[in-house]
Formats: C-alpha cells, sequence, structure tokens
C-alpha cells in the first residue's frame, strides 16, 4: 500500500464525516438562532411590562389622581393638573409608539399588537384632553403610528359628543 491510496483513503472518510457534520452544524446554528429570538421576544416582553408598570405607577401620583378624579366629574382643572396630565400622556403615548417599534421589529406578535392597540385607543374614550393632547404632538411621532391611533380614536369618535 502506497502514500497515494492512504490519501485517497483519508480523503474519501473525511468527506463521509464532513456532510454530516455540516448539516449538524447548520441544524445547531439554527437551533441556536430560535432560541435567541425567543429570548430576546421575551426580553421585549419584559420591557414592555416593565415601561407599562412604571407609566401606571406614575399615574399613581397625587396630583394625577386629583386631577383624573375631576376629569370624570366633569370639574375644570387647574393648571398644575392639566400640565401633569399632559406630561403623563405624551409619555404613555411614547410608550406605546416604543411598542409599535417592537411588533414592526417582530418582537411582538400580531395578538400582542392588537391587544396593545385596542388598549391604546381607550385612552381616547370620552377623553377631551387626551385628544387635544394628541393632535397637538401627533406630528413628533412616527407616521405609521399616528394612522395607527387616528384610525383608533375614529372608531371611538362617538364617545367625544358628550
Amino acid at each position: 500500500m502506497d502514500f497515494e491510496y492512504w490519501i485517497e483513503l483519508v480523503n474519501k472518510v473525511v468527506n463521509i464525516i464532513t456532510g454530516p457534520a455540516v448539516i449538524f452544524s447548520v441544524w445547531f446554528l439554527v437551533a441556536q438562532i430560535r432560541t435567541q429570538i425567543k429570548v430576546g421576544k421575551a426580553a421585549s416582553r419584559q420591557s414592555i411590562a416593565e415601561a407599562h408598570q412604571e407609566v401606571t405607577l406614575a399615574g399613581l401620583d397625587p396630583l394625577l389622581m386629583k386631577a383624573k378624579k375631576k376629569l370624570i366629574q366633569k370639574k375644570e382643572l387647574d393648571i398644575e393638573e392639566e400640565v401633569a396630565l399632559r406630561i403623563h400622556m405624551t409619555a404613555i403615548l411614547r410608550a406605546r409608539e416604543n411598542h409599535f417599534y417592537q411588533h414592526q421589529m417582530g418582537m411582538l406578535d400580531i395578538e400582542e399588537w392588537k391587544t396593545m392597540r385596542k388598549a391604546l385607543g381607550t385612552l381616547f374614550i370620552d377623553n377631551r384632553l387626551n385628544l387635544d393632547i394628541w393632535n397637538k404632538s401627533k406630528s413628533t411621532f412616527n407616521p405609521d403610528f399616528v394612522k395607527i391611533v387616528d384610525e383608533e380614536i375614529q372608531m371611538r369618535k362617538d364617545t367625544f359628543k358628550k
């Protein structure tokens, strides 16, 4: 047996091994990518939950609570109350816009986004102040997000006749 025979034999063995090794490597890479996508989505969802909790807790500020109570009772707001509500609503809208971006990037599935979109629309039910805030600030938001908010408002337009 000469040297060329051994080279050819080693070459055949290597070819036999590399085929399955390449397939296994690709499979492993796909599995890793899927895992990372799941981790990314979970992190995104956790981020949304934390942001929502922060905005909700901020809404429990005594000044905001007093202002919200006045809105419900259809009483006039003090300037401090109105400013606080305007700032708070703007923060809520920015958080929702961030959710919209995450949905566009595939970090939120369609069902999660539908739920968030419905919740977004409820901000405007029988609330002329929030509508005014939106109308004055919407030029600073992503145009696609503006279309969505405007659609949600349009679906609830009857609530503004009160």
